[in-house]
């Protein structure tokens, strides 16, 4: 499975993509939002991993943009703030699940075997 990361603390992709390796998944990586939205186009990830908080741009703005491009791609937001608000507007536009920081990587390991399976209620 493609997954990409798009989120600005580079320590974050370096952890993820190790995972998301060892799990037999391809990483690409984009600290920015241009060039996530480019990635996404060009790439083609069956799973994006979206920060909530990003410098350039706004997570839930982030999350329409390629729900645009893609609507039926599974983006799981990240995010190291337990902001409620922010939780249920990435539920309203589309978002597949929801990760905290520090990541539970058991809980992200089930949840990419069920986005990979294609399960029922993953999509929008």
């Amino acid at each position: 499975m493609k997954v990409l990361v798009i989120d600005d603390d580079k320590e974050i992709h370096d952890m993820l993509e190790v995972f998301l390796q060892s799990l037999g998944h391809e990483c690409y990586s984009s600290l920015t939002v241009a060039d996530g939205l480019k990635q996404v186009a060009v790439t083609e990830p069956d799973l994006v991993l979206l920060d909530i908080r990003l410098p350039d741009e706004d997570g839930i703005e982030v999350l329409k943009e390629i729900k645009q491009i893609n609507k039926r791609l599974p983006v799981i937001m990240v995010t190291g703030y337990k902001d409620a608000e922010k939780v249920i507007d990435a539920f309203r536009f589309g978002a597949t699940d929801c990760l905290l920081k520090p990541f539970n990587f058991d809980y992200l390991k089930n949840l990419l075997g069920r986005v990979k399976m294609g399960e029922q209620g993953l999509e929008p």
